[in-house]
């Protein structure tokens, strides 16, 4: 891999969303807050920013150029010969889900707050890690997304860590027909998490699932809460999956929603509308010391 056009794939810090930008809508002034916790977002502030000038100023060393974006911009990520991300591990979601040959190395831009499961550089190792890049000095980890298609939905999505169907309202239940092979059945819950191996430590594991080697070529899925009526028995009750395995899901629910990777996409599941979620032919490749 020879890197000559890097992107700098990067999110905005939380203090600079809620207090700085025009738009912020809090004011610590109008909104009393714990002066320590405001401490804690100024100092995750001073550290993401302090991490993204070092990664450009490092690159600028080498004499690699580089384009800045932050998260939530149209970007041509597969121009570039590597994305950085620097953030944490939402920062590294976004931009896996829509990379498709460009390798990908997450920065964390903020250890003491910033859950970084993705991210094997920081603002203390980078440099190195970076020359060994250079050096071709690495190994290329593969991970694999899921590849989701909802009927009305125009855009086929694919993602790193993990789906989350569920009625609009946490308060309310789910209710779906979900079919696996041969077997298909009603289910009454809280909802179902389908993750990758990359997405097991996360949600589905709290919900009663395993934890999976990350680069396995499988995929999980784990109901929430499933209602156990008089009668009423269940045979798909969670389990890993081999890759070819599918898992189709039809909404029973006037307003359900299946969220991607958290909540930055969130896609409407309406009554009789269908899912079809797979493993993605489409993996991922990461930058690996």
């Amino acid at each position: 891999m020879n890197v000559k056009n890097v992107l700098l794939f990067y999110k905005k810090s939380a203090y600079r969303v809620y207090f700085l930008e025009e738009r912020s809508t809090f004011n610590p002034k109008n909104r009393p807050i714990a002066q320590k916790e405001l401490d804690r977002f100024k100092k995750a502030h001073r550290e993401h920013y302090a991490t993204l000038k070092h990664v450009g100023d490092v690159l600028a060393r080498y004499g690699i150029g580089y384009t800045k974006v932050f998260r939530g911009q149209i970007v041509d990520y597969d121009s570039y010969d590597l994305v950085i991300t620097i953030g944490g591990d939402g920062t590294f979601l976004e931009a896996a889900r829509n990379v498709s040959r460009s390798p990908l190395l997450g920065v964390n831009s903020s250890v003491s707050h910033s859950v970084g499961n993705f991210c094997i550089a920081n603002i203390h190792n980078f440099e190195s890690i970076f020359q060994r890049i250079l050096k071709k000095n690495f190994r290329m980890k593969v991970f694999h997304r899921l590849h989701l298609d909802v009927d009305r939905h125009r855009n086929e999505i694919d993602c790193l860590n993990d789906i989350l169907v569920c009625h609009g309202n946490p308060a309310a239940m789910s209710r779906y027909l979900m079919t696996i092979g041969k077997v298909t059945e009603e289910h009454r819950s809280s909802g179902v998490w389908i993750a990758t191996p990359s997405g097991s430590s996360g949600g589905v594991l709290s919900a009663g699932g395993k934890k999976i080697v990350h680069t396995a070529k499988k995929l999980q899925y784990m109901p929430r809460e499933l209602y156990w009526g008089i009668g009423w028995k269940y045979r798909l009750t969670g389990g890993v999956l081999p890759a070819r395995q599918k898992i189709i899901m039809t909404s029973l629910m006037r307003d359900g929603r299946i969220y991607v990777d958290g909540t930055h996409i969130d896609i409407p599941f309406p009554f009789g509308v269908t899912a079809h979620i797979t493993l993605s032919p489409k993996p991922i490749k990461t930058i690996d010391i």
